[in-house]
């Protein structure tokens, strides 16, 4: 019996979904740029830009500016637009800068600070990774079908670890707009895709630690 349920529980546990995969629809991206704020309540906390530009043939940069902490931060990615594969990507964070190339399975971070100098790390995991840079990306190029789960292989750039975090797509509203769950060991969130054109018309989470539900409104 202990075997069956074993088999059982193997058979219906999410797939890993990697870079590349067929699954994966991103004929959706183009030049464009969104400003989101994000609220606590009813109070305003930050204020984020984002933009996508298009590098042709295969290339997608993406673009996240704001302010943390009340630390200025720019992060510059380049994805491939067809299975979202990262390539590399540069994060200024006040005064560091961490540099991060993508080769795969293979991650290299080069961080920079103005006291402690210059430190490379690598990792090479089991398979191919995304980066949470291009979360919002990825939720909203997969498909829009009750149901469908996946996990996905997330390097988080602000712990340098990989972690497997699970995705599912919960429901189609009247107005042709899909929720869509995301959860990870710090966080639980919600985005809304619009079914026409794949943009995000809603995101929310709450942080595990303190129970506080932060909404992003464009």
């Amino acid at each position: 019996m202990r075997l069956v349920l074993a088999l059982v529980a193997i058979l219906i546990a999410p797939v890993v979904l990697r870079p590349g995969a067929s699954d994966i629809d991103s004929t959706h991206f183009r030049n464009e740029a969104r400003t989101w704020r994000m609220l606590i309540g009813d109070s305003e906390v930050g204020r984020f830009h984002y933009e996508w530009r298009m590098l042709p043939p295969d290339n997608v940069q993406l673009v996240m500016s704001g302010a943390y902490r009340s630390q200025p931060y720019v992060d510059t990615s380049i994805v491939k637009q067809h299975g979202l594969a990262p390539v590399r990507e540069i994060s200024r964070h006040g005064s560091d800068i961490d540099q991060f190339t993508y080769d795969g399975p293979r991650v290299t971070r080069i961080h920079a600070t103005p006291d402690s100098g210059t430190r490379r790390f690598e990792h090479t995991y089991d398979g191919p990774v995304f980066t949470f840079a291009e979360l919002e990306d990825l939720i909203r190029s997969l498909p829009l079908r009750a149901g469908y789960e996946r996990i996905l292989p997330l390097y988080s750039e602000g712990t340098d670890t990989l972690e497997m975090d699970t995705v599912r797509v919960v429901t189609r509203a009247a107005d042709g707009q899909w929720t869509l769950r995301f959860a990870d060991p710090d966080i639980v969130a919600t985005f809304g895709i619009d079914e026409r054109t794949r943009r995000t018309v809603r995101f929310e989470y709450t942080v595990r630690r303190d129970g506080r539900l932060r909404r992003y409104l464009n």
